[in-house]
């Protein structure tokens, strides 16, 4: 009985599948839709369409390429996150790079793209300076009035690469190149003005934006805001003479160079933590020459610290980060908490945790878990304070707490719960 009753199924089967095909039910058709359907509804893409440089696939109606016709996770309905659904095609924009433009690291190609179409080239959502100051704000950029050629006419990618590079500030080549590129006139680099203007000292393929700002600056010839007091004094407080062997060596050692001025920094170096490093590793930091920031930092604070700590600008920009120490992100104030020379705790902290998180959260030093050395992580062994449970560079979770405060945290400890 059962035999039959499966035979009778199969032939029904086979029945309906020889009518669906005979009829045209499963056809060629169904496997690739027209997708100028789309255009019913969405009659407001008609006339980007036209446009010249409209996105390839979207001017031959291949929406499916990007989009997902009935369902998907992600908003407009498109197949995958918007940076892996791009860089599927675009594979030269994947290469990784040691610095990254941030809506690149984030996946976020629409903030410069139009996915559709544009009337400016590369499908940009504005033209030239218009778009890269949407971000940028011209005021932090153009500190003064007397601009760099390229940048006062808004040619930005003449000197950066919007995605990514090995270089720093994203610059398309390594600082001493890059300038001489435009800069190539040897004969003016070696007049008497310019060799004057640099106290004879041999400066053709040195870095220029050691003392010179490439976009704007209030003095003349782009020179930064505050310069090295020792400028006043000469170069040979620093260097060589210009017409020794080898005028741009230091005329010490190392970072002595420096210290031999700089003796409060000398005693930090000696803390159980420390920036030391080989060679003159102050510049690492400080540029010795101008600057626009205060200590004369080469950028500003956060720019700086991110240049060595990636992994934190990593995890501070990282999609699945919502919540952060106030200021952070905006301020990049690295210096509230921590000491960038050196410290006697741990992270380079101004003191230890609980007197340095107490000193703003003062509300919790009167009640708070049990801390310090008779309280003891079991996990670690070591005294129990607030970054045990909190990671203030950013987490996923509020309070910016390790792992979620209903029970995860607790029970990373109390295994017995």
């Amino acid at each position: 009985m059962r035999r039959q009753k499966r035979l009778f199924y199969v032939r029904i089967f086979s029945l309906l599948t020889a009518v669906l095909v005979g009829t045209g039910g499963i056809c060629s058709a169904a496997a690739k839709p027209s997708y100028k359907n789309c255009l019913e509804c969405h009659d407001d893409l008609q006339n980007e369409m036209k446009l010249k440089d409209a996105h390839v696939p979207f001017k031959k109606f291949q929406c499916g390429s990007c989009h997902d016709p009935h369902t998907s996770n992600y908003k407009f309905l498109v197949k995958r996150e918007i940076g892996t659904l791009c860089k599927s095609c675009h594979k030269d924009k994947a290469v990784k790079h040691k610095f990254t433009h941030i809506p690149v690291k984030e996946g976020n190609c629409t903030k410069c793209h139009d996915p559709h179409a544009s009337k400016d080239r590369n499908l940009l959502v504005a033209k030239g300076k218009d778009l890269c100051f949407a971000c940028h704000k011209s005021e932090s950029v153009f500190i003064g009035s007397k601009l760099h050629a390229p940048a006062g006419q808004g040619q930005c990618l003449k000197c950066h690469d919007p995605h990514g590079s090995d270089n720093a500030s994203l610059v398309r080549a390594d600082n001493k190149k890059l300038c001489i590129d435009c800069h190539h006139d040897v004969k003016a680099m070696k007049s008497d003005k310019t060799k004057k203007a640099h106290r004879y000292y041999p400066v053709l393929g040195a870095v220029c934006v050691s003392c010179h700002n490439p976009h704007g600056s209030k003095h003349d010839n782009l020179i930064r805001k505050n310069r090295h007091i020792l400028l006043k004094k000469g170069c040979t407080a620093c260097h060589n003479a210009p017409d020794s062997k080898d005028p741009l060596e230091t005329n010490k050692t190392g970072a002595m160079v420096c210290l031999q001025c700089h003796k409060n920094v000398a005693e930090d170096f000696d803390k159980i933590n420390n920036h030391v490093q080989t060679g003159i590793f102050c510049t690492n930091c400080h540029n010795p020459h101008a600057s626009d920031q205060s200590g004369m930092k080469k950028g500003t604070l956060k720019k700086v610290c991110f240049t060595c700590h990636q992994d934190t600008q990593w995890r501070m920009y990282d999609k699945k980060t919502k919540y952060l120490h106030p200021g952070l992100k905006k301020e990049g104030k690295c210096n509230d908490c921590h000491d960038p020379h050196g410290s006697n705790f741990r992270l380079f902290f101004l003191s230890d945790e609980f007197t340095l998180c107490t000193a703003c959260h003062k509300r919790h030093g009167k009640f708070s878990h049990p801390l310090g050395v008779d309280a003891v992580d079991p996990r670690s062994k070591r005294d129990i304070t607030c970054i045990t449970c909190h990671d203030l560079m950013g987490s996923q979770y509020e309070f910016e707490l390790r792992f979620d405060r209903r029970k995860q945290l607790c029970i990373q400890c109390h295994t017995s719960y």
